[in-house]
């Protein structure tokens, strides 16, 4: 017997598409002011926000997509996952919508789309938060060996296994490295991101695009991206987070053309977000709420 993921008001959204051409974006919208886009990581879907959009809906107009190949998007097996590629998708997807200015909220991977979003579209977007995320020329061992596990023959069905067992999807092999507590790893986020994988075999292969077409150069060059950056950043930090290591984030603080400042959770790791979703959306919300454009 699986265990249900409770309804949140983000859940309870309704879902629409928007086209971007070769795929469309499940997209769900709430609450009302100035608009922020939200952006999920991997291997997780727009429902990863859950307990931070409900924080901030009282006073900004919420956004979140469904990368393709994750939760209620619509892709074919053919579609390219790199993230340039998934930034290109959310531009389409804010002209789309006709998202004059916004401001990001991005983890993990969907930072580092954010940050080629940002670069891309200029004063259009007039504030960051990067969570937990790609760090240019920086190779850490665990995230290439997660890369090279998803690009292997099976791979996937490895990390089906892992799921399956309490025990193992809590250790490092698992969501073990991505919480300070491990067994943060169960109840309901198991049943959004854990067994929804393992009750919907498609979505297994389309978490799997990300890591088969991976470039490293499109993390690379998040290096020119900081700089060409004109909206505020704040960068939210577990500091145990083993994939984007804390120090060598803060020292990356610099290089963001419109300022950024970093602030790191003690006892935090990859999902801060997760584990801390007061917190995170008590720095995310204050930020925003010093930066949110007049009128």
């Amino acid at each position: 017997m699986t265990t249900a993921a409770p309804e949140t008001a983000l859940a309870a959204a309704p879902v629409s598409l928007v086209d971007v051409g070769d795929s469309a974006l499940a997209h769900r919208v709430l609450g009302a002011g100035p608009d922020l886009v939200f952006i999920h990581g991997w291997p997780l879907h727009g429902l990863t926000w859950r307990h931070i959009v409900p924080a901030l809906a009282a006073r900004y107009r919420c956004h979140v997509f469904d990368l393709p190949g994750t939760g209620a998007s619509q892709w074919t097996p053919e579609v390219v996952c790199t993230v340039r590629r998934h930034a290109e998708r959310v531009v389409a997807a804010v002209h789309e919508l006709g998202l004059d200015r916004f401001a990001l909220v991005g983890h993990d991977s969907g930072a580092a789309i954010g940050r080629h979003v940002a670069a891309a579209l200029g004063d259009r977007v007039w504030a960051n938060v990067v969570a937990g995320s790609e760090i240019p020329a920086s190779r850490p061992l665990l995230l290439r060996l997660l890369i090279a596990a998803g690009q292997l023959p099976g791979g996937m069905g490895g990390f089906k296994m892992l799921l399956r067992s309490p025990f193992l999807r809590q250790t490092r092999l698992g969501w073990g490295a991505c919480f300070a507590d491990p067994e943060r790893a169960e109840g309901e986020f198991h049943a959004l991101f854990g067994q929804d994988l393992l009750d919907h075999p498609r979505r297994v292969e389309g978490q799997r695009l990300l890591a088969r077409d991976w470039d490293w150069a499109d993390t690379d060059a998040l290096a020119a991206a900081h700089a060409q950056m004109t909206g505020p950043t704040l960068l939210l930090w577990g500091l145990g987070d083993p994939y984007f290591p804390a120090g060598e984030a803060r020292r990356m603080a610099p290089s963001f053309g419109g300022g950024a400042r970093f602030v790191c959770r003690p006892d935090g790791r990859l999902f801060v977000h997760e584990e801390h979703p007061a917190w995170f959306a008590h720095e995310a919300g204050r930020f925003l709420d010093a930066h949110r454009p007049a009128g």
